[in-house]
């Protein structure tokens, strides 16, 4: 049976040592990248006496303007390179880059400025700028079409289980042995995964399918985007991500400077609760591998994103850890049907030689969200208190989502 972009039924013969190798490397690097999260919180912690210096909530804005700055510079740019390039290699030297990068910030920090940090972890998110519409995009070259979404299910579940273990245990190593050791044990990972993934196998040709030269790339991201602009699903799942990170991201900044100033070792509960949101989602993305196979893309999304939003609320409500966590785990639970369903989406509705472009653009727009969110959540509190800033932001992002998500289109 010959699936309709090009990808045929024999590359789910080589489903299994493909999929194991990409969901091993996916997990290990991701296990990595929550511990260099809780790192670096932990590093601006110690910096600024745990968040009790004037402007130290700002510190968490400029993080994450190390984090999202690369993707607003190359966008979408670096999505159509990978879709001219082997995805395979792409995934192993990035994952080499983002090891030397995250190594080398212990040893900068005692002779260099802050600052410096910061430009380091952007070196890292610009190699995280090409693994990630790779990794999208690479599942469509060894999964038939009517298996993505179980395939996409796996893939998140190992993720978000690898989030609720980098969380905790980096939560702990940060608060124990100090951030430096956290790092050190982050990088070793980013290898580990190269070497996982040199077990990837594509199919014949290496993926000579993918154009290798020919339009400009301002032409392919064009194309790309008029694909997203003609597919509902597609669309939605370029959307919804980056109203998640608008959420997520205004819960994470506020949420942490809250937690950091009521417990002494507030770092390690911080990655509690970030893992308890990593355990909901797991439950979340099963839950969509059993039961939404069949129901309509558009549908999920928009019935899933405000359950993600709406419980975040509680941490603006309590100050009790227990039900904090209760509503991050709500939020994570609601948030793994989002995510699936939206990737399933971008990969039924857009063609194979077009996925890393329309991935990359779809974490541009979350790395947008992401800067954005920060920066208000960083600003907003000298205005109006930290909890009410949190319940207003959440607030603004819903309201958002409602407006862009239930749009009625004659394409439905």
């Amino acid at each position: 049976m010959n699936l309709s972009d090009g990808r045929e039924s024999t590359h789910y013969n080589l489903f299994t040592v493909s999929y194991v190798a990409l969901l091993t490397g996916q997990i290990v690097s991701i296990l990595g990248d929550r511990l260099n999260n809780i790192a670096l919180v932990e590093l601006i912690a110690e910096e600024t006496g745990r968040f009790s210096q004037s402007g130290s909530t700002l510190e968490m804005s400029k993080l994450f303007l190390a984090f999202t700055l690369p993707s607003l510079i190359l966008g979408p740019l670096v999505g159509a390179y990978v879709d001219r390039v082997n995805r395979k290699r792409t995934l192993i030297t990035t994952d080499l880059i983002r090891g030397l990068a995250v190594l080398a910030v212990p040893f900068m920090r005692p002779a260099l400025p802050l600052w410096t940090v910061y430009g380091m972890v952007g070196v890292l998110y610009v190699a995280n700028l090409f693994f990630l519409p790779a990794r999208c995009a690479i599942v469509s070259e060894m999964v038939p079409r009517e298996r993505l979404m179980k395939a996409n299910s796996g893939l998140t579940i190992g993720a978000t289980l690898a989030s609720i273990a980098g969380f905790f245990v980096g939560g702990v190593i940060a608060a124990k042995a100090g951030w430096r050791v956290a790092l050190y044990v982050d990088s070793a990972t980013y290898f580990v995964s190269a070497a996982a993934l040199a077990f990837i196998k594509t199919a014949p040709g290496g993926g000579r399918h993918i154009e290798q030269a020919g339009s400009p790339y301002a032409e392919t991201v064009r194309e790309a985007l008029g694909t997203v602009r003609r597919s509902v699903a597609a669309r939605l799942g370029v959307i919804s991500p980056a109203i998640l990170v608008l959420a997520g991201t205004t819960a994470f900044v506020l949420g942490t400077a809250m937690i950091e100033r009521m417990h002494p070792e507030g770092t390690m509960y911080v990655g509690f609760i970030a893992g308890v949101a990593g355990l909901g989602m797991a439950a979340g993305s099963l839950l969509t591998s059993a039961r939404f196979q069949v129901t309509g893309r558009a549908r999920i999304i928009r019935t899933w994103v405000p359950a993600v939003i709406v419980p975040l609320g509680l941490l603006a409500l309590t100050r009790n850890l227990w039900l904090m966590g209760l509503g991050v785990a709500l939020a994570g639970f609601a948030a793994g049907p989002v995510f699936v369903t939206s990737e399933t989406g971008v990969q039924e509705d857009t063609p194979l030689r077009r996925q890393a472009t329309v991935f990359a653009f779809r974490d541009m727009l979350m790395k947008v969200s992401a800067l954005v969110a920060a920066w208000l959540a960083g600003l907003a509190p000298a205005l109006m208190g930290e909890r009410p800033a949190l319940g207003g932001l959440l607030a603004v992002w819903l309201i958002i989502w409602l407006a862009l998500g239930y749009r009625k289109e004659a394409a439905e």
